[in-house]
């Protein structure tokens, strides 16, 4: 699954002159996660607990996602507030309910609320401003129906993810299955619209 971020990435480098800065900020997005990844692989690898990177990703991939949206969408104080907000929530959640050790379960519950919230914003904004013509023509619309996909999926696997967890082993790896499942189909929406990047 790690290997399905190659697939984006090699799209966009090779559309790297046509890429405008809200792809830009996927691609970084993209390269980030990719980096994060085999951090995380090689403390697994080294018998390391490696959910302190997960605690730390949350908040790095908030901050991606929320500057796609603030690039896209109007109210940019809003998003502003929204970022420092989650930055708080994130480092309350860490000190007092779920500290680096064990899963971030509610701050990845609240990102993906807040997320399919602006993306739903933007599909609103997409299909009634009638200056935007071929919607389906413009690379944001499937940057944002991955991220919706992903996130509208990823909502309840998080919230459900410790309890899982507590039943049984095998129904925690089901979870995650769903989650890379989404992950991927993500990627690939992600690579439909590096390929439909044009100056």
């Amino acid at each position: 699954m790690p290997l399905a971020i190659l697939l984006p990435i090699s799209v966009a480098a090779l559309q790297l002159k046509q890429l405008n800065a809200v792809a830009r900020i996927i691609l970084g997005y993209l390269l980030t996660s990719a980096v994060v990844s085999l951090a995380a692989s090689a403390m697994i690898s080294n018998r390391m607990n490696n959910l302190p990177v997960s605690h730390i990703y949350t908040v790095v991939e908030f901050f991606f996602f929320t500057f796609f949206y603030r690039s896209l969408l109007p109210g940019k104080k809003t998003i502003t507030v929204l970022q420092v907000c989650f930055l708080i929530a994130c480092i309350l959640n860490t000190v007092y309910v779920q500290d680096l050790y064990q899963f971030n379960s509610y701050t990845r519950s609240l990102e993906a609320l807040v997320i399919m919230l602006l993306s739903v914003n933007y599909f609103a904004l997409l299909f009634t401003d009638i200056s935007i013509v071929k919607p389906l023509q413009n690379p944001a619309f499937w940057f944002n129906t991955g991220i919706f996909l992903y996130f509208s999926g990823a909502f309840m696997l998080f919230i459900f993810s410790n309890y899982m967890l507590k039943e049984s082993k095998a129904s925690f790896t089901v979870v995650w299955n769903m989650h890379a499942t989404l992950v991927l189909l993500m990627y690939l929406l992600f690579t439909l619209g590096f390929l439909k990047c044009k100056k």
